[in-house]
């Protein structure tokens, strides 16, 4: 019986898809109305300012979300797939404390209200349980090639 172990290119292709197809879906719904889901005041809905920077976020992640796809399809060294998976697990733990830090929860200030303001951090926490399962394998990976060498 083979035991399913986490793949780098199923993983990060997965993660790309989800960061690109969260940021088109805010963009069909629309960015003013998924922000106000968020409580965010109208004052601050209704500044160009704030939906510029909006947007560029959104379009910023749907170009993390296609470079993290493509680096999961190309990437087949062993160690450029480590320190990979190592640079977005750091990126997106970050990302994990910026989203509970604002969110109306007990880890955060409030910043964005209601229960689905801590929606975002979740998304996070489960790409980085799966970032770690998969660092996880890529390091017995290395281990289990280094003693199928060293037996000849």
């Amino acid at each position: 019986m083979k035991i399913l172990t986490p793949n780098f290119k199923i993983i990060l292709s997965s993660i790309g898809i989800v960061f690109v197809l969260l940021s088109i879906s805010l963009f069909a719904k629309g960015l003013k109305t998924s922000m106000m889901e968020f409580k965010v005041p109208d004052i601050t809905l209704n500044s160009e300012h704030y939906l510029d920077a909006l947007k560029w976020v959104y379009i910023h992640q749907i170009f993390i979300g296609g470079l993290i796809f493509f680096l999961g399809q190309s990437v087949t060294n062993l160690k450029h797939q480590r320190s990979i998976t190592v640079f977005i697990l750091i990126a997106i733990s970050y990302y994990v404390y910026l989203d509970f830090r604002t969110s109306d929860s007990s880890f955060g200030n409030g910043l964005y209200q209601g229960e689905q303001s801590i929606i975002p951090g979740i998304i996070n926490v489960v790409i980085s349980i799966l970032l770690i399962s998969l660092l996880i394998s890529l390091n017995s990976k290395k281990k289990t090639n280094s003693m199928t060498m060293n037996e000849y």
